[in-house]
């Protein structure tokens, strides 16, 4: 009830008062085109070394793989707990070299394929004493020691392995100080190997280096510009600013590596709204991509600033 309250007031504050401090900050965007390959609620997506476009369609059990331009090229998994076959996976990362990587979250597991989606091998999610069967929603592939970081969804912590499955370390746990998490999800990594871990009901994003130790947070609860309702997806463009996309206000936002908000994804120097913003990527030739889970589709767009 005090949430809500808040947000009406927060609301209300917005609708009066437009003149005062809201002018609207924007990052110009062009819309490209749309991915539709008949996914349902789809959650997450990875680009690869040559291009191609990997998108999670857990509802369906299924990876789906078009190239740079939207065209069908395959699709690899089927539901069920075998090697190659998925329980409602939610998160995707591509390795340097093309490894395919998945939290297929339903069955507690990372599973790894080759780029043409062969299977290669898997995990189980390791859990401590006293916690719940990991609930893995999302992998991050890092350059630095073959570390992989996985978002334990259910346990509020942030477990490293190396890449070929051997546990290494975990960093995080419940709670609302800085480095603790309620709920972590999507990650991205930048160009020094630093982790930028959205915190959904904490309603923040945190960057962390390599080894775990907390750098900055991201982001506070609220529905203006600069503020965060419902965090999902968070990508680092090719000008290193951190794009955070919010799956209930449907906006994508962008600010600065320390967390200083920049402006707000526009197209006409307009707001751009999404339907449910989850997985974000940015690829080399200024492309951001955008999962809308709602529309069940990719959106592509050019960044022009």
């Amino acid at each position: 009830m005090r949430l809500f309250v808040i947000y009406l007031i927060t609301v209300f504050a917005a609708l009066i008062l437009p003149h005062h401090t809201y002018a609207l900050q924007c990052l110009n965007t062009r819309t490209l085109f749309d991915i539709k390959p008949g996914a349902n609620q789809p959650s997450d997506l990875a680009i690869d070394p040559k291009g191609n476009i990997y998108l999670v369609d857990g509802v369906n059990g299924r990876i789906v793989v078009v190239d740079s331009n939207g065209r069908w090229k395959f699709e690899f998994g089927t539901e069920g707990s075998g090697k190659g076959q998925f329980k409602l996976p939610l998160g995707i990362d591509i390795s340097s070299s093309g490894k395919v990587f998945i939290a297929d979250t339903g069955n507690h597991r990372i599973q790894v394929f080759d780029p043409e989606g062969n299977f290669l091998y898997m995990f189980t999610v390791k859990t401590d004493t006293g916690e719940e069967p990991a609930e893995p929603v999302d992998v991050a592939v890092s350059g630095l020691n073959d570390y992989l970081y996985i978002a334990d969804n259910e346990n509020h912590n942030i477990k490293v392995y190396k890449q070929n499955g051997t546990y290494d370390f975990r960093f995080g746990g419940f709670g609302e100080d800085y480095g603790k998490f309620r709920f972590p999800a999507t990650m991205a990594l930048n160009d020094y190997n630093e982790v930028y871990i959205v915190d959904v009901m904490n309603t923040r994003v945190q960057k962390f280096d390599p080894f775990g130790a907390f750098i900055v947070d991201i982001g506070s609860w609220g529905v203006l510009q600069g503020k965060l309702f419902r965090p999902k997806g968070v990508a680092v463009d090719n000008k290193k600013r951190i794009l955070i996309g919010d799956s209930y206000m449907g906006v994508v936002q962008a600010f600065t590596d320390l967390g200083k908000f920049v402006s707000v994804i526009c197209e006409n120097s307009k707001m751009r709204k999404f339907k449910a913003p989850v997985g974000l990527a940015v690829d080399k030739n200024d492309r951001l991509l955008v999962v809308e889970m709602r529309d069940n589709k990719i959106t592509v767009l050019k960044m022009l600033e």
